[in-house]
């Protein structure tokens, strides 16, 4: 039978606990039963201590080593079982304690009085008597209360003495970590602020021994302890020490100091220790220290190698903060200035090119990496080049590959690593020349510090990458210019050497000068000793210009025909010359003007000539004259001039070709390559060959290469440059990661030898650009027409429904009056109870009735208002203004609300300022529709807000002005745009004087606090949240209101005081105009005050409605009273809807007012039941149907409302139909554009669901239609 360890080891009297080694996760297996009965002891066990380090195998600390350890005052010992099983012991532990419990001193102290007797002890307020009101430190309090004291030195909680209360009370309300360390065997006692130092080990350790509480410091706590009673002064070590502590949920390093005061002078035995947590000190040390070595050592870097190489050796030592780190970088890469090297590899392949923590050829770090490809290394180095800055990784994302975390060189703490950090580094603008991965410390939470420290590691190596990079281009700019300088050296000896040719030349003609002279023109001559010409050709004469006269010519008289800046250089030659030398020079001679060859007179102002004299010496040596010759050398001095700008000017073009930051080419007529620069190859990535080995359709992409070639015969044939573009084979990878092939701008021209130069531009960013840009514009034109089909249907679906309440609601109402006569009746007269009763029942009924019309009315304002909402967006809302009188607005307003007002007992008053009479304002041009509309969400605001308040009363007040008058303490919204002023249409140029018309409507509501008015006008925003619950709405008016406003070339604005009232405002531009000549007879009838007729009011109303405005749709019950008094007209009406609820209501509310319905499922049924009507030419039934009217829905199955209508106008011009069929579109979509595609398709009028029967009647009644 076998038996277990775990089994084996609980027998085992000594305290034993055993460690899995073939587990993944280094964790306890077993805890025997003697090492649980010392429960300080077995509680910590699981905690990152000294102790842990030393028993844990993947530890890489030097103790782990060793067999046995003391930690605290207990020594323990390990060995390993069956090549699995890690046996830890405790083979020695301190004795048990054997003091009196319940005592702080000796009875020897006592003795010596440091106690006071207890029944002089005054009775003290305490930590444990009075009532605290943190409920932080009530619980630490408990805490302390649960400790079983009676087993310490202390003694039980009630024997303490007076000073120790005081102490601990003090200790308690410090708000610093502070314990104190009481009695011989220094149990600790500690405060609120001291249990976040304890992490995990508070409340265990609370009543220990301090050596047991924290025994990987029980040696330096022993010598501080003995070294503070010896000299009864506070002692203050200055070491930090590097704990491991389990705070918030994990392990995480800590550094903390202390201090420890003895307690001298008090009756009371022990140390008071505050603690002090240095880690973020700590922490920015060693951080400032990791980035000083990156610096020191990168800025030895001379190139790319060493530069990388110095980082793995700058952060190889710093393990705690690097436990891993892997970098990859581009092959090759230069600075910002290099146009003409190009990379040696595709932008998208990075190299490895060290690790720190991982073996060599590790599985998950490939040597060479594609940015292209679908592996998770390359997903997150493209995430975090997007991104711009370093990401964060972690292992259960599953974006990296496990091994990274777990397949690791023990490092640091020796811990798997939970986090990775991928960080781009940029040598310079967007280029990212290398991706460092980062292991986190797995100690330390990644907080705000962690991520500033990652940042500026970033910059600093981004700064270093660029500064080597810079290096790296100043040498290749030197050796450039250098190799240039080469060049021009070259050229300058070649021109020197044609020239000493061409000079020797010269030289061997004037050596037979006297045999040829006469034959070739040269100028030759003879002058004596004192100056005087002796003989000259012809040739000499012209050149010089010296007169002929020879005799008569005073000495030295060429000196007059020489050049000025010559004639001391003459005079010199000359003294060499009588000297006996012989002399060579260059001379220049005064010239007069000559025709040019090319017919054109120019002025030259000197001839140049090659002077060749020799001194004549007599028979005594002694010179007697001088002989010479001269040579036009104008010609070549012209031409030497020519050669030296022409070379200057290829340097210059060489220099131009090598800087351009285009690619140049030169094609032979063969379109074989004559010359391209460095930059072609760079754009192309041809190879680099000889210029006759170049071959350009390599590089251009297969299906462009007839093209190209057609391209090329165009600019043969064409005068002037000729542009196109072409792809290439070189892929081009945008910001979105995407690859596509290069886009190439070619500029071509043609020379008259066949020959073709030209220049290529990389357009690949402007053509992805462009498709970006059509990309997105793409897309927002589908959300657009996506959010218009959402509202569209959204409006539809709840428009149904709310047609059929608003109709069921109207039909009992009218059951419900009906009712109410009959309760009436003498018959239930001498029924009282049953009488008042049925009474109750209707009078509950119509209230029920009126909170149905309510729902629905607020439920059809939050779809218009959505809808108007959305004609904002697509900046479809216009303004229409029309000639009117401002004051019918008013009028208007006050009869939309009346009802609703004297419903929630509101006193609602309207009225015009004396402004109004003071600038004449009569009749004005303005958009009766747009105003009426803000006047209605802000009337229906006041009402709503005021109706349950002690005081309720709303003013509506209209003023004018010439100028803007914002009203003083009034906060007004500030206009977001510009916009378009639309008083200056061509309509209205001969109108009036512009002026401002101001709308104020005060109310004694609940008001606004000032931190809610900030957020009333904006977008789905109420005052609170509250306002929503309490009052409905959807936080659209307002906002609708303030566009509104603004369109019209106004403003809005608020003023509140909370529980008192809020004053709305607004103005809005206006001209004056004059009465319309239709409209003089309604003016003269106005002229005594009267209100407008009901007319006027509803046809604005009716704009309103055409217009999305937000309107009551509640029209008074009584409505229907009045409409079957004067309803006598009785209709025939065929009604065809596809909702069967919609269908039913409708019929039945029709049929109760008299008139004669039929019905149809679809269009089809529709036109079939018309076959059987009047308006058929050859109806079906005998006598036919009489038909007034068609109802007709739009969204229809099997056949639509608009298709349906489109038939019975074809039908009615094929003559299938007699006359003209009257058709009323009802339908759930309110837009205006929805409307008017249903009157083109041909219906006559539209009516919007919800609506009344009484709109209905009325409506059919304005088409004229005919009825019974």
């Amino acid at each position: 039978m076998g038996l277990d360890i775990r089994q084996l080891y609980d027998s085992d009297p000594r305290p034993t606990f055993i460690v899995d080694c073939e587990a993944q996760t280094t964790t306890i297996y077993h805890v025997n039963t003697a090492l649980l009965a010392i429960p300080h002891i077995a509680s910590s066990l699981h905690l990152h201590s000294a102790l842990r380090d030393w028993w844990d195998p993947a530890s890489r600390v030097a103790a782990c080593h060793q067999d046995e350890f003391l930690h605290g005052r207990y020594r323990w010992a390990k060995f390993t079982a069956c090549k699995r099983w890690l046996v830890i012991t405790i083979i020695e532990q301190p004795p048990p304690n054997d003091e009196h419990p319940g005592h702080l001193q000796d009875p020897a102290q006592l003795a010596r009085g440091r106690l006071p007797s207890p029944r002089l002890q005054p009775v003290p307020d305490t930590i444990f008597t009075v009532k605290i009101q943190s409920p932080e430190l009530r619980a630490h309090v408990e805490h302390i209360r649960n400790v079983n004291w009676s087993k310490t030195s202390l003694g039980p909680i009630s024997s303490w003495s007076y000073e120790l209360n005081v102490l601990i009370t003090i200790l308690m309300l410090e708000t610093r970590p502070t314990a104190l360390f009481l009695g011989p065997e220094h149990t600790i006692l500690y405060n609120l602020a001291y249990a976040a130092v304890g992490g995990s080990r508070h409340p265990a350790i609370l009543g220990q021994s301090i050596i047991d509480a924290w025994p990987e410091l029980a040696d330096p706590i022993s010598a501080t302890i003995a070294r503070s009673e010896s000299t009864s002064f506070a002692d203050a070590p200055e070491e930090q020490y590097h704990f491991m502590v389990e705070r918030f949920g994990f392990v995480e390093e800590a550094f903390f100091m202390w201090s420890l005061v003895p307690l001298v002078g008090v009756h009371v035995d022990g140390m008071y220790s505050i603690v002090t947590e240095v880690t973020k000190q700590r922490l920015l040390e060693r951080r400032v220290d990791a980035l000083l070595k990156v610096g020191q050592l990168a800025s030895k870097a001379r190139n790319t190698k060493d530069f990388w190489q110095s980082l793995a050796e700058a952060i190889r030592p710093f393990e705690y903060d690097f436990p891993a780190a892997v970098l990859y970088s581009q092959c090759e890469w230069h600075g910002p200035a290099d146009t003409a090297a190009p990379l040696k590899g595709p932008l998208s392949e990075f190299t490895l090119e060290w690790s720190i923590g991982y073996k060599p050829n590790h599985p998950a770090l490939p040597p060479h990496l594609d940015l292209d490809s679908d592996l998770g290394l390359a997903r997150a180095m493209c995430d975090s080049a997007r991104a711009g800055t370093a990401l964060l990784y972690q292992e259960e994302e599953g974006v990296l590959p496990h091994l990274l975390y777990n397949d690791l060189e023990k490092r640091a703490f020796g811990d798997p690593l939970k986090c990775f950090l991928v960080v781009p580094i940029r040598a310079y603008d967007d280029t990212i020349v290398a991706y460092l991965l980062v292991g986190l410390n797995t100690r330390r939470p990644y907080d705000d510090e962690y991520k500033d420290w990652i940042k500026v590691f970033s910059n600093l190596l981004g700064a270093s990458a660029a500064s080597v990079a810079l290096h790296k281009e100043e040498i290749r700019k030197r050796e450039r210019q250098e190799a240039q300088a080469e060049r021009d050296r070259a050229a300058l000896n070649a021109e020197v050497a044609n020239l000493a040719q061409e000079a020797s030349h010269i030289a061997g003609k004037l050596r037979n000068f006297h045999d040829i002279a006469d034959e070739v023109g040269l100028g030759y001559f003879e002058i004596d000793i004192n100056g005087i010409l002796l003989h000259a050709n012809e040739t000499y004469f012209n050149q010089t210009g010296q007169r002929r006269d020879v005799l008569e010519a005073p000495p030295f008289a060429y000196k007059e025909c020489v050049f000025e800046g010559d004639i001391s250089m003459v005079e010199n030659q000359w003294e060499t010359l009588i000297s006996g030398e012989r002399a060579t020079f260059e001379i220049r001679w005064k010239k007069q003007p000559y025709e040019h060859r090319d017919g054109e007179e120019v002025i030259d102002d000197y001839l140049w000539t090659l002077s060749a004299c020799v001194p004549i010496k007599g028979a005594n040596g002694l010179v007697t004259g001088v002989f010479g010759c001269n040579t036009d050398i104008s010609a070549q001095k012209e031409a030497t001039k020519a050669v030296l700008m022409r070379s200057e000017a290829e340097r210059r073009l060489a220099s131009f070709t090598e800087l351009a930051p285009v690619g140049l080419f030169h094609l032979n007529q063969d379109l074989t390559m004559k010359y391209c620069n460095d930059q072609w190859f760079h754009i192309t990535d041809h190879p680099r060959v000889p210029m006759d080995q170049v071959d350009w359709r390599n590089i251009v992409d297969e299906d462009m290469i007839d093209r190209c070639y057609n391209d090329v015969e165009v600019t043969k044939h064409k005068q002037g440059s000729h542009a196109f573009t072409i792809n290439l084979k070189k892929k081009w990878t945008g910001r979105d990661g995407v690859s596509t092939p290069t886009w190439i701008l070619v500029s071509a021209t043609a020379h008259t030898d066949g020959t073709i130069m030209g220049t290529m531009t990389d357009v690949s960013q402007m053509a992805w650009a462009e498709a970006i840009q059509k990309t997105r514009v793409e897309e927002a034109l589908e959300s657009k027409r996506q959010q218009e089909n959402f509202i569209d249907m959204t409006s539809h679906e709840m428009r149904n429904p709310l047609s059929a309440m608003v109709q069921c609601a109207d039909s009992i109402y009218s059951s419900l009056n009906e009712m109410k006569a009959l309760a009436r009746r003498e018959a239930l007269t001498f029924q009282p109870v049953i009488r008042t009763q049925l009474r109750d029942l209707i009078s509950n009924s119509l209230d029920a009735v009126d909170t149905i019309q309510a729902c629905a009315t607020h439920q059809k304002r939050i779809v218009d208002d959505i809808l108007t909402l959305s004609k904002l967006d697509s900046k479809l809302l216009v303004v229409s203004p029309i000639v009117l009188q401002p004051s019918v607005l008013l009028q208007d307003a006050y009869k939309m609300f009346k009802d609703e007002a004297n419903k929630a007992k509101v006193d609602l008053e309207v009225r015009c300022d004396s402004s109004i009479v003071d600038l004449n304002i009569d009749w004005a041009i303005l958009d009766p529709s747009r105003v009426l509309q803000v006047l209605i969400n802000l009337l229906t605001n006041a009402i709503k807000f005021t109706q349950s308040q002690e005081v309720r009363k709303v003013e509506v007040i209209m003023g004018a002005s010439r100028e803007i008058q914002q009203m003083p303490g009034v906060e007004y919204v500030p206009q977001e745009a510009v916009q378009k002023n639309f008083l200056t249409q061509a309509e209205w140029d001969h109108a009036g004087e512009i002026f401002y018309l101001n709308f104020i409507v005060k109310d004694t509501g609940c008001g606004l606090s000032p931190e809610h008015k900030a957020k009333l006008f904006l977008r789905f925003s109420q005052a609170t949240p509250k306002t929503h619950v309490q009052y409905g709405g959807s936080g659209l008016g307002l906002f609708i209101s303030r566009e509104l406003a603004e369109m019209q070339g106004g403003s809005i604005g608020v003023s509140s005081i909370h529980n008192v009232g809020s004053t709305f405002t607004f103005y809005i531009k206006s001209r004056r105009a004059k009465a319309p000549v239709s409209d003089l007879t309604t003016a003269e009838l106005n002229l005594n005050g009267d209100l407008p007729t009901r007319s006027k009011a509803q046809i604005i109303q009716d704009d309103n409605r055409n217009s999305d405005a937000t309107v009551p749709t509640t029209v008074p019950l009584e409505d229907q009273e009045r409409a079957k008094a004067t309803g006598n007209r009785k209709y025939h009406i065929l009604i065809v809807e596809d909702n069967l609820i919609n269908q039913r209501v409708l019929s039945t509310q029709l049929k109760k007012l008299g008139h004669t319905t039929y019905v149809a499922n679809h269009g089809i049924e529709a036109l079939s039941q018309l076959a059987r009507t009047t308006f058929s030419s050859s109806p079906s039934e005998s006598p036919p149907l009489p038909l007034s009217v068609v109802l007709m829905d739009v969204e229809m199955p099997v056949m639509d409302g608009l298709t349906c209508t489109r038939r019975i106008r074809e039908m009615e011009r094929n003559g299938e139909l007699s006359g003209h069929v009257p058709i009323i579109a009802v339908s759930a979509n309110a837009r205006k554009e929805q409307i008017d595609l249903a009157k083109e398709a041909g219906v006559d009028e539209a009516i919007c669901k919800p609506f009344r029967i009484p709109e209905l009647v009325g409506l059919m009644k304005g088409l004229g239609i005919r009825g019974e």
